[in-house]
């Protein structure tokens, strides 16, 4: 049974969360990532009719580019389209999730496939990321793996 966390992770191998610039908000916006996963729609921007489309397909994962939540909420009313996105995605059992600024700067992300397909040549990352990334493998048993404070998902 694939559950939606094992989708971010694969994601999350391509384009680790690190990566995202520090204005970003990329990784998970709402949702239980623990549940099976049903579907997963991909769009560009997480709009109402998406979110609809979502809960039409019977699918629990949307994937978008650009994150819907920026900043936090101090009421949650459904006063906007992203307050009312972010509460339908929590009625229907939804999970939001964006790949954004990580995706960019991932080694073969969006910005390395645009250069490609522009037929540019010599192609290099102008501002490298630096000491973001840190490789650390631990071995704990299996039954706690689940209490780690390390363990994501």
């Amino acid at each position: 049974m694939l559950r939606i966390k094992d989708i971010l992770k694969e994601i999350e191998k391509l384009a680790p969360i690190p990566l995202q610039e520090s204005f970003d908000n990329s990784g998970v916006q709402a949702g239980d990532v623990s549940q099976k996963a049903t579907g997963a729609l991909l769009c560009l921007d997480i709009t109402e009719t998406v979110v609809d489309e979502a809960i039409e397909l019977g699918y629990n994962l949307i994937i978008a580019h650009h994150p819907l939540l920026f900043k936090p909420f101090k009421s949650l009313t459904g006063s906007n389209y992203i307050e009312r996105c972010v509460m339908k995605a929590c009625k229907y059992d939804l999970v939001l999730y964006a790949a954004h600024t990580n995706l960019d700067n991932a080694v073969k992300g969006v910005n390395y496939r645009l250069a490609e397909l522009l037929g540019l040549q010599n192609v290099r990352t102008l501002s490298p990321k630096k000491g973001n990334l840190l490789k650390l493998v631990t071995f704990v048993p299996e039954e706690s793996v689940e209490m780690s404070p390390f363990h994501r998902y």
